[in-house]
Order: structure tokens, then sequence, then C-alpha cells
């Protein structure tokens, strides 16, 4: 019996919680095939005039599956989260349902993004820096 108990903590124990990866509606929709967003707005935070920022939109296929791989890439922080969101991202489907998540990039290539789901602010996801910079570039490519 003891053994027993032994063995089910210790599965238990070593099982994946997922606890690193962003967990949310909005993942699990980009993760269903048939889910694949239509657009995705990314509108400048006016609460941070200092930051200067336009307004994008990504509606292309291409400019989506970048924006969706950070979204994959992201990583939980730990810790409480004090920040200003440089934009705030709309990712809207066909049905016309939308997710909102907060992002900031900023312009240094050496800074990973941050993401916050909306719907619980409290944590914030890292976007690494490979996908931090594609974000940037597509951005970039979008405002010039």
């Amino acid at each position: 019996m003891l053994f027993l108990t032994l063995l089910v903590l210790f599965i238990t124990g070593c099982g994946s919680s997922n606890s690193d990866v962003l967990e949310s509606k909005g993942v699990q929709r980009l993760e269903e095939k048939q889910e694949i967003p239509v657009l995705i707005t990314l509108s400048c935070n006016q609460a941070r005039p200092s930051s200067p920022c336009r307004n994008v939109e990504f509606d292309r296929s291409d400019e989506i599956q970048i924006v969706t791989e950070a979204i994959f890439s992201a990583e939980r922080m730990q810790g409480i989260l004090d920040y200003a969101a440089e934009y705030k991202m709309n990712i809207t489907y066909a049905d016309g349902s939308v997710i909102r998540y907060d992002l900031s990039l900023g312009t240094d290539p050496e800074m990973q993004g941050l993401l916050v789901n909306q719907e619980d602010t409290m944590i914030g996801y890292s976007i690494p820096l490979e996908n931090a910079n594609q974000l940037r570039q597509v951005i970039q490519r979008r405002t010039d």
C-alpha cells in the first residue's frame, strides 16, 4: 500500500504541469487548425506617449503565423508584473470572436518581448529574442 502511494506521488510530481507555457483560451484556439485568426491588430497604448509606435494590422497568413509562433514560444515569468504595455493586441477569428493581449517589444534587439493575456494581467510571459525580433521586423515592415 505504501509503495502504491509513493508511486502515485512520484508520477504526479514528475508530470508536466505546463506552468511555463502560455495557458489561455486564446492559445487553445490557436492550436486548433480550423481556428486560424483572420486578423491581428496592434493598437498603440496611449498611456505610453514617450514610446513612439503606430497601429498595425496583420491580415496576411505569413504575418499571422509569425505572431502566433511568438505566442506559442512565450514562457511564463515568475513573480507579479508591474508593466506598461506598448500595444494592445487583438486576435480576431472568422466567427468574430476576439482574444486580447498586452504586448511590449521596444526597439532593442537584445530584449525579449512581454506578453500578457488581458484575462489575467498578473501573469506575464516572455517572448524569446528570436521571436521578439521577428515581431519587430514584421511591425517595422508594416509601418515603413
